[in-house]
């Protein structure tokens, strides 16, 4: 079951069915209290863990001494059970010090952030997965996150909040484009956020109020370096970063270095020569055609050589650098952009 939808969880969208055809259409923006009620109408709670230890016992009858075996329960120290407040079901088992944050805590942000009247908020889907060991609630943003770039304008208009009760994750707010229905899409809005920059791990806290406040914080945070990173674009596009032959071929020796002479085979000398002559072709290609001569054209032809056609020996090095390197490649292919133009 790919969706990880059981019988025990809620799940609402609105107007959009999801893939799966599972959980309530609603056919308007629902409350607070309307989302709570189908996708989370349960708490977390802590209850003590117990083990069950077979114990020996003597009965001394008549002067004859006889033993049964029989069982006792007693308390794990250090140790507790998360359990749904409705029906009792086990989400997890945690550290006596693991604090739970309840489904409640998903709604009171999701309406701090966007500083709307309350009940206002537009909650575009919501639910729980695997009998509610996980939780999300996915707002659209009324004010968007818009990154424009060459191609156009990319709008990132949703904010997602996940959490998991059985301990094996955070609680999370993230900026994605991630439409969030299920299990699948939960993991994809992760690698979304973390490829951008835009997921936010809130501080392990009892204060609701200081997770409002990460929140709101991490918003603003996002959509100031949105606009930074539009402003240093749009700078590399000026004609005081235009960008010669002679300049375009010193970029690409030095992102994609030659080792010295004399100490590597000569396969290892053609593949260098091979990857230097992909990442001209991106340049000069169908991708790059009408920022090539600029130095912002070198940075986003980098990104997709190192994304789409650098060698990886497996699926997790690919991972590794389309995912979580890019923004130092980003960072290091823009200084090295910088430096060619002003040599």
């Amino acid at each position: 079951m790919a969706h990880n939808i059981t019988l025990r969880d809620g799940f609402f969208s609105v107007r959009q069915p999801a893939w799966h055809g599972l959980g309530q259409v609603l056919e308007r923006y629902p409350t607070i209290e309307e989302a709570r009620q189908i996708a989370h109408p349960w708490e977390p709670i802590s209850e003590p863990l117990y083990r069950r230890v077979p114990t020996i016992v003597t009965h001394d009858e008549g002067g004859s001494t006889t033993t049964s075996l029989t069982e006792e329960y007693e308390e794990v120290e250090g140790f507790v059970a998360s359990v749904r407040s409705d029906d009792g079901t086990t989400l997890g088992v945690n550290s006596d010090t693991y604090e739970i944050v309840t489904n409640k805590v998903l709604y009171e942000i999701a309406e701090a952030i966007e500083g709307e009247a309350k009940g206002s908020v537009q909650l575009e889907t919501g639910g729980s997965l695997k009998g509610g060991k996980k939780v999300w609630l996915l707002i659209r943003l009324r004010d968007p996150l818009v990154i424009r770039s060459d191609g156009g304008t990319e709008t990132i208009p949703y904010y997602g909040l996940q959490n998991a009760h059985d301990g094996s994750g955070a609680l999370r707010g993230q900026a994605t484009m991630t439409r969030i229905v299920c299990d699948n899409t939960a993991q994809m809005a992760d690698l979304d956020a973390t490829a951008r920059g835009t997921e936010f791990v809130f501080r392990h806290t009892r204060s609701v109020r200081d997770r409002i406040e990460e929140a709101k914080d991490a918003l603003a945070g996002w959509r100031h370096s949105v606009n930074e990173y539009q402003r240093f674009s749009d700078l590399l596009l000026t004609p005081d970063y235009h960008v010669t032959a002679e300049q375009a071929a010193r970029f690409i020796e030095e992102f994609i270095p030659m080792p010295p002479p004399h100490t590597v085979s000569e396969r290892v000398v053609n593949n260098v020569e091979t990857a230097r002559n992909q990442l001209q072709d991106i340049l000069y290609g169908e991708t790059c055609a009408s920022i090539s001569h600029t130095a912002y054209g070198l940075l986003q032809a980098s990104v997709e050589y190192v994304e789409h056609y650098r060698k990886a020996k497996t699926t997790e090095s690919r991972f590794q650098r389309s995912y979580l390197d890019k923004q130092r490649v980003i960072a290091d292919a823009a200084r090295l952009a910088q430096e060619v133009v002003h040599a």
